[in-house]
């Protein structure tokens, strides 16, 4: 007998022995029972760590009630038939020495169990062997839903401390050698152990392992910004918000880092300065007036001022997401500052489609099927403005460009509407037709170049930036500016628009 076994035995020797009054069917944590159908997967020939995971959990929860069905018919006093004869032979002190054994074992297993319903994701049941193939990949999609959960609140050190408690349980199962025998009849454990170490070489544990890794130091940088700000009271410097809040390095200071449950000071920051107080105000001003003058228009709309009455609706909630994000850009909770600069590319989106449509609208007036075909065009270029700013990469601040490029070419979507007007009038009429909206086309270019290159902050030495970043006087309040002045104008030139193309030179 091996030194390990002899003092396992003996620790068990001095333990208090249970009298026969002692309650032995102590209810075990459960989880749902493993589908019969499942019995014949093979999950080790999968390539997939998500499969593996849930493969692992139905493989661990069978040996573990396989484990625990025989455990129990040797813990219990009433069922002395289960006593293997060549414990019996030796005396009732070996017979209560494996019911202590096993009582152990027991325990051990609950804990496992519990770690296994906890951290490893759960397939819903299929009713028969014939329909697992059917039904597996169905059952698959749910369980990478569920992993994806797990991923954001475990780590690799889970599944390493559960190959270890498992394996502990083996070796507590081996010490006592007479019970081996039967209990070793089981065949999954050595599939275990293989999947153990599969599933600590995939590629989803190295996920898991950066994901905390990142949220560790996302958690150490906010905290550090926020003891730097005094808990939000104080202007930080660009070198010490956390990576997710730089956008521009060439604002060097003048940065809000406000904790989310402070939010009273991050709506008083709305009349604070800052170096977003002026990307606040050139669009919180312009967006309070015209929502006060617009009232009217709001409360008797007619069929012909609709166009007129969804562009302003569409450019005052441009100009609202824009005031969130620029107040909420100061936020310490990064969920919350990620949301509303994605709200803000939303109201851009549906300000460009907005534009394009009146455009649409009117100009049609000789072809209305072509115009509800393009309208509805710009309706689902809206929709994509609000489906792109939700994809995960496009806050990201090495995608600006691509930002850039995405709603330059929702402005460009309206080419093929005039191309079409073209053909169905002349390029003269055409150009007649738009040029009253040329004037708003130019204020969003220019703006557009001092937003794209960081103008003038990009050109100052720290001595002059310092001024600017006081109260936000940059590329991004001048870029504000021309918007602003492109709505005012592309207004005016609805008006002009309302008369179309004159349907007389229409070709036949």
């Amino acid at each position: 007998m091996s030194t390990a076994t002899t003092v396992t035995k003996n620790r068990l020797r001095h333990r208090r022995r249970p009298s026969a009054n002692d309650t032995h069917d102590v209810p075990l944590l459960s989880c749902h029972s493993l589908p019969h159908s499942l019995e014949a997967l093979d999950p080790s020939s999968s390539g997939s760590a998500r499969q593996s995971l849930a493969a692992l959990r139905f493989l661990l929860l069978s040996y573990l009630e396989d484990v625990e069905n025989r455990l129990s018919t040797i813990d219990s006093p009433i069922s002395e038939i289960s006593i293997p004869a060549s414990l019996k032979t030796k005396g009732e002190d070996t017979v209560e020495d494996a019911r202590i054994w096993a009582r152990d074992a027991l325990e051990m297993l609950r804990s496992i169990r519990s770690d296994v319903c906890s951290y490893l994701p759960e397939l819903p049941d299929v009713p028969s062997l014939s329909n697992v193939r059917a039904q597996f990949s169905n059952s698959l999609a749910d369980t990478t839903s569920a992993v994806e959960d797990v991923c954001s609140r475990i780590s690799d050190k889970h599944i390493s401390a559960l190959s270890c408690r498992f394996q502990s349980l083996q070796a507590h199962l081996t010490s006592m050698d007479v019970l081996m025998a039967d209990l070793h009849t089981f065949p999954v454990s050595a599939r275990l152990s293989g999947l153990f170490d599969s599933i600590m070489s995939s590629d989803l544990v190295t996920e898991l392992s950066d994901d905390v890794t990142e949220a560790e130091d996302l958690a150490r940088d906010v905290a550090c910004a926020i003891k730097q700000s005094l808990q939000g009271s104080k202007l930080i410097h660009y070198v010490d918000l956390p990576p997710q809040w730089r956008n521009n390095p060439f604002v060097t200071r003048g940065y809000r880092f406000i904790p989310l449950e402070k939010w009273p000071l991050i709506v008083l920051s709305l009349f604070a300065w800052h170096n977003e107080t002026l990307n606040i105000h050139t669009h919180f001003i312009p967006f309070i007036l015209w929502f006060i003058h617009c009232i009217p228009i709001f409360k008797s709309p007619s069929l012909q001022d609709f166009p007129e009455t969804a562009f302003v609706t569409f450019a005052l909630v441009c100009l609202f997401t824009s005031v969130v994000w620029h107040t909420m850009s100061g936020c310490a909770h990064y969920n919350g500052m990620d949301l509303c600069a994605r709200i803000d590319y939303v109201g851009i989106g549906w300000l460009i489609s907005a534009s394009v449509g009146t455009v649409v609208y009117y100009g049609f007036q000789c072809h209305p099927n072509l115009g509800t075909f393009f309208l509805i065009c710009c309706f689902l270029t809206g929709v994509a403005g609000n489906v792109f700013p939700f994809l995960r990469w496009f806050n990201d601040p090495v995608y600006r460009h691509v930002r850039i490029v995405f709603f330059i070419c929702m402005a460009f979507t309206a080419i093929a509407p005039l191309a079409v007007l073209a053909y169905l009038h002349s390029p003269r009429q055409v150009i007649a037709y738009t040029s009253p909206v040329v004037p708003s086309v130019i204020s969003y270019l220019v703006g557009l170049v001092f937003y794209a290159f960081r103008i003038p902050e990009c050109f100052l030495s720290e001595r002059f930036s310092h001024w600017l970043d006081w109260c936000g006087g940059g590329s991004h309040a001048i870029w504000h500016t021309f918007i602003v002045l492109a709505i005012s104008q592309h207004r005016t030139a609805i008006a002009s628009l309302r008369g179309g193309i004159s349907c007389a030179f229409t070709p036949t």
